[in-house]
């Protein structure tokens, strides 16, 4: 009985590893299953507006909407598992969104807002435990 037992609990850490490695190696254009953050590690946002029209943008119990002009980058410091964050954004002219997110540091989580003719995205969400979620 205890063999099976190790050779289940074994099972479990190799069915397990290759989701943490693949979602710390996305840099470009992953998905939000590709992206997952340390509990307690700093990290930076950086939006980046290429919709083409004023977005206002808020991160949820921070601060209050901000206007964001086309091409603006915002950066916003956070750190995981200290509640979870959220940043929400609309575009003025109620035309949709659409979220791809980047990585290109390991610190660093990229929001790319483009304008979209079917998706409309309006969320970012990091979870507590660092997984990375686009509503």
């Amino acid at each position: 009985m205890l063999k099976h037992l190790l050779f289940l609990g074994s099972a479990f850490v190799v069915a397990t590893a290759p989701l943490a490695v693949y979602g710390a190696e996305c840099v470009y254009r992953c998905g939000s299953d590709e992206i997952q953050f340390v509990p307690g590690q700093a990290v930076r946002l950086q939006v980046v507006n290429h919709t083409g029209g004023r977005v206002n943008l808020e991160r949820v119990l921070d601060f209050e909407p901000y206007g964001m002009w086309p091409d603006q980058m915002i950066t916003i410091d956070a750190q995981i598992g200290i509640g979870d964050l959220s940043v929400v954004f609309w575009e003025a002219a109620q035309r949709p969104i659409e979220v791809k997110l980047h990585r290109p540091e390991a610190d660093i989580l990229q929001i790319e807002l483009l304008p979209s003719s079917a998706v409309n995205d309006g969320a970012v969400h990091i979870v507590n435990d660092g997984r990375v979620m686009i509503y």
